[in-house]
């Protein structure tokens, strides 16, 4: 037979309430003037102490892959959450001074926390590795004799032309 999408209710059972608890009744702070050195492990082991931590999000450089200066962390209560944003603002730590606010639900973007405890490295960052280890790898002696002779026959071709404007100009090429 067909079968629906809905779940049909029984009159008499209570609906079941869920155990875990919505992302806007879980209290987020902004942490602004982060140390260097100071990231997702060493704040959940440090802000554990405060209450449960369920995310951690540190915003990264798309160019240099390093940390922006500035986090979220997402308490499991919104009272832990006004309690740390309290005990932390105006904290000295590795001489910085820590900015912590408690942001209320409605200031918190739905996309704060999409990508966090994800490690991966931006794309970028990733590509430029590739290459730069592409450049550094040695090439066979093949390669080498073709790539040399490509290079002394532009150098011939640069040479023909600035004579061709009356500069007399030789280049020796160490072989």
């Amino acid at each position: 037979m067909f079968r629906s999408g809905f779940i049909k209710l029984n009159k008499n059972e209570t609906p079941q309430e869920k155990t875990t608890k919505a992302s806007n009744d879980r209290g987020v702070i902004y942490l602004g003037h982060v140390p260097h050195g100071f990231y997702e492990n060493e704040m959940k082991h440090y802000f554990t102490q405060f209450g449960e931590v369920t995310n951690i999000n540190i915003p990264k450089s798309k160019k240099t892959g390093r940390a922006k200066g500035y986090a979220f962390v997402e308490f499991l209560y919104p009272e832990v959450a006004k309690v740390v944003a309290e005990t932390m603002n105006n904290y000295l730590m590795h001489k910085k001074i820590l900015v912590a606010k408690y942001l209320p639900p409605n200031q918190v973007k739905s996309n704060t926390f999409w990508r966090c405890n994800k490690n991966k490295i931006p794309l970028t960052i990733k590509n430029r590795s590739i290459q730069r280890k592409a450049m550094e790898r040695p090439l066979d002696p093949e390669q080498e004799k073709q790539s040399k002779v490509a290079l002394k026959n532009r150098i011939k071709s640069l040479q023909k032309k600035l004579k061709s404007k009356g500069i007399e100009y030789e280049v020796q090429i160490a072989v």
